[in-house]
C-alpha cells in the first residue's frame, strides 16, 4: 500500500474513531435518566415537614448569595425569580453582593439602585424571603473575613462571594449560590432539603445543571451551537464527570454553610474559583459533590469573541487549579494525585484530542489537494455508513434545539426559523468551540495565559419594573 492510501486508511480509521467517541452521549443519557432524572417526583413542604420529624431534625435555613458587579439589566428579573423559590420565607435569605467600584464608573442605573429598590418593594409584601444587599469595598482584601488594605484590590467572583459569606444569617445551614442571570427551578430548595435531611453524611455539596440556553434567539451561529452542547453536557455527561472528579460549577450550587467557614471560604485569586473550591473541599474534608436534577438557565455570551474570553478563563483556571495542588504538599499523596490525574484526563488531554477531531478532515482536504491521499476501495455497506455520520451529526444538533426550546425566552418567529439555518454552520462550529481550550495550553506553554477574572457581557432581557421606577 502507497502512502496516499496509508494516509486515506488512518483517516477513515480516526473518523470511525471520533464516531464511536461521539456515541458516548447516549451512554451517559442512560445513566443520567437510570440515576438522577427518573428519580424526580413531585415535593411538597408538607412532606418535606413530616421528614424532619421522622429524622428529629429542623427545616434546614438557606442562604442564597449572588455576585451581581455590573449587572443592572437581569439582577432585577433574578431577585424576582429567586425570590418565586418554593420554600417557607423565614428560613430563606436572598443576599446579593455588588462591587462599590460600579458606583465610580458613572453609569446611569447601578446594580445597587436596582437591589436597593427591590428591598424597598420586598418590605410592602405580605410574603417575601429576607432580601439583603452588600457591597464589596473597594480596598477588601478578598478573603473570608478579611481586611480593608486602603488601597484598590482586583475584583473577582471568589473575592465577592468570601465577603458576602461574612453576611449569612448565623442560622444558616446551607448556602446556594447562583449568577446574577440565574433562574432556577422553583422547587431545587425543596429537593435540597430533601436530600440534607435524608443523609446522614458530613460536609455535604449539591451541583445541578445549567442551561445557558435562555438567551438563545440572541446568540451568534456559533454561540448557538455552543449553548445547546452545554446544556446536553451538564443534563448527560455531568453526572457521570462528577463520579470521577469533584466538580462544581459555580451557580446551581449548594455547599453547606459551616463546610464553606471550616474551608476558609473561596480561594479569591483563582480564575475558576469554584472548581478550585470543589478540589479542595474534597482534599480537606472528604466532601464529594452530588448531581441533583434540577434545572436553572442561564445566558451564552452572544458573540464568538465573548464566548472565547469566557471559556479560556475556564480553561487557564482549570490549568491553574492542577498546578495549585500539585505544588501543595499539606495532603494526601495519594488522594492528590488522583485528581490531578483525572483533572488532566479531563481537562488537557481530552481538550487535545477534539481539537484533534476537528483538524483531521482540514488536514485531509490539504493533502488531497496536493495529491498526497488516494482513496482505497470500500465495501458499499461500509461507504454509506460513513456519509450517513454527516447527517447523524446534524439530525442530533436539531434534535437538541427541540429539546432545549422550552428553557429559551422566544424572541420573536422569524427568529425561531431562522435558527434551523444557522445550526447549519455546526462544521465551523465544531473547529471553534474546542479553540479556547487549545489556546488556553498555548499561552500556559508560553507563560502568557489569563492571570486576571474578566467579567462576561450579559444579554440584556425584558426591563425589570425597578429599572423604569429609577
Amino acid at each position: 500500500m502507497e502512502l496516499p492510501q496509508i494516509i486515506y486508511t488512518i483517516a477513515i480509521f480516526l473518523y470511525l474513531f471520533f464516531f464511536v467517541l461521539f456515541l458516548r452521549y447516549f451512554f451517559w443519557m442512560n445513566y443520567s435518566y437510570k440515576y438522577y432524572w427518573s428519580k424526580r417526583r413531585p415535593l411538597s413542604l408538607l412532606e418535606l415537614k413530616r421528614l424532619a420529624k421522622e429524622k428529629n431534625k429542623k427545616l434546614p435555613m438557606f442562604s442564597i448569595l449572588v455576585p451581581a458587579r455590573e449587572e443592572a439589566e437581569v439582577i432585577g428579573q433574578t431577585i424576582e425569580n429567586l425570590a418565586k423559590l418554593n420554600y417557607p420565607h423565614n428560613l430563606l435569605e436572598i443576599i446579593v453582593i455588588t462591587d462599590e467600584k460600579e458606583l465610580e464608573k458613572g453609569v446611569p442605573i447601578t446594580t445597587q439602585q436596582v437591589v436597593e429598590q427591590k428591598i424597598d418593594e420586598f418590605k410592602k409584601r405580605k410574603n417575601a424571603p429576607i432580601l439583603k444587599h452588600v457591597t464589596v469595598p473597594y480596598d477588601f482584601d478578598g478573603f473570608y473575613q478579611g481586611l480593608r488594605l486602603g488601597k484598590p484590590v482586583p475584583s473577582t467572583k471568589g473575592r465577592a462571594l468570601n465577603y458576602g459569606l461574612s453576611f449569612i444569617d448565623k442560622n444558616s445551614d446551607i448556602c446556594g449560590f447562583y449568577d446574577a442571570e440565574s433562574h432556577p427551578e422553583k422547587d431545587v430548595l425543596l429537593y435540597i432539603a430533601s436530600q440534607w435531611l435524608s443523609s446522614n453524611r458530613k460536609n455535604l455539596i449539591w451541583q445541578g445543571p445549567v442551561f445557558q440556553v435562555r438567551n438563545f434567539f440572541y446568540l451568534s451561529p456559533i454561540t448557538k451551537i455552543a449553548s445547546l452542547y452545554q446544556a446536553l453536557a451538564h443534563e448527560w455527561y455531568m453526572p457521570v464527570l462528577m463520579r470521577q472528579l469533584p466538580f462544581v460549577g459555580g451557580t446551581n450550587l449548594f455547599i453547606e454553610s459551616k463546610l464553606l467557614k471550616e474551608i476558609g471560604g473561596f480561594d479569591y485569586n483563582a480564575l475558576t474559583e469554584d472548581l478550585e473550591i470543589g478540589v479542595r473541599a474534597y482534599l480537606e474534608k472528604d466532601a464529594w459533590p452530588e448531581y441533583f436534577p434540577y434545572v436553572s438557565t442561564e445566558q451564552t455570551p452572544e458573540t464568538y469573541k465573548s464566548f472565547f474570553r469566557q471559556r479560556l478563563r475556564w480553561a487557564s483556571g482549570h490549568i491553574q487549579v492542577i498546578e495549585k495542588f500539585r505544588k501543595a504538599d499539606c495532603y494526601d499523596i495519594k488522594k492528590k494525585n488522583t485528581i490531578i490525574k483525572n483533572l488532566l484526563l479531563k481537562g488537557e488531554i481530552e481538550w487535545a484530542l477534539y481539537q484533534l477531531a476537528v483538524l483531521i478532515p482540514v488536514a485531509v482536504l490539504i493533502l488531497s489537494l496536493k495529491g498526497l491521499v488516494k482513496p482505497i476501495f470500500l465495501p458499499t455497506p461500509l461507504a454509506w455508513t460513513l456519509k450517513s455520520f454527516v447527517f447523524i451529526y446534524f439530525g442530533f444538533t436539531y434534535y437538541l434545539y427541540l429539546k432545549y426550546l422550552r428553557f429559551m425566552k422566544i424572541r420573536s418567529k422569524p427568529n425561531v426559523f431562522l435558527a434551523l439555518f444557522e445550526l447549519l454552520f455546526l462544521p465551523i462550529a465544531g473547529f471553534l468551540l474546542p479553540l479556547p481550550y487549545t489556546s488556553a495550553l498555548i499561552l500556559r506553554a508560553m507563560n502568557k495565559q489569563p492571570k486576571v477574572w474578566v467579567k462576561t457581557p450579559r444579554t440584556q432581557e425584558v426591563a425589570d419594573l425597578s429599572i423604569k421606577n429609577i
